[in-house]
């Protein structure tokens, strides 16, 4: 009797310790971070040096807030790179000739490459043998095949 009384109770226990996390995130004692894309920056608010408010103006846009694509762009690209680098930093990208570096290299590397196609033969490719061992197979010859079908059946029939 006491075997089915303790399954119930670890069965109990196991459904309440499911119930927790569900539980703490309805009554809001879990905080999850707000979503990235969803929220609104806007530049910081600045005391004008004259403390004389000029009054906005309709279509034109918050005085120290950049545009949008422009900071897409910075963003990806990065407009202030090595702004922040050391005189020993400054010297080794000097020395390693970042300053002449060719700017169609790009294209270069694309113009050379065009025909060459480099296929990384993978694992599972290898482990089972995916386009066979690389001999290209032979047609089959249609009399040799139906005398070699005709042997296998009359080994077949004698066995």
């Amino acid at each position: 009797m006491s075997k089915p009384i303790a399954l119930v109770a670890i069965l109990a226990a196991a459904t309440a310790a499911t119930g927790c996390s569900s539980m703490s995130r309805a009554i809001g004692a879990s905080r999850s971070a707000p979503d990235e894309f969803r929220v609104m920056t806007h530049a910081p608010l600045t005391l004008p040096p004259d403390y004389n408010l000029r009054p906005p103006r309709p279509g034109e846009a918050r005085p120290g807030e950049s545009d949008p694509s422009t900071e897409a762009r910075a963003a990806l690209f990065g407009d202030n790179v090595g702004q922040s680098a050391s005189q020993g930093e400054r010297a080794f990208v000097t020395a390693a000739g970042a300053a002449t570096a060719d700017d169609n290299i790009r294209d270069q590397i694309d113009y050379e490459s065009q025909g060459v196609v480099r296929r990384n033969e993978g694992f599972v490719d290898r482990l089972l043998a995916f386009g066979g061992s690389g001999a290209a197979a032979s047609p089959l010859d249609p009399r040799t095949e139906e005398q070699r079908l005709a042997d296998d059946e009359s080994i077949r029939r004698a066995t």
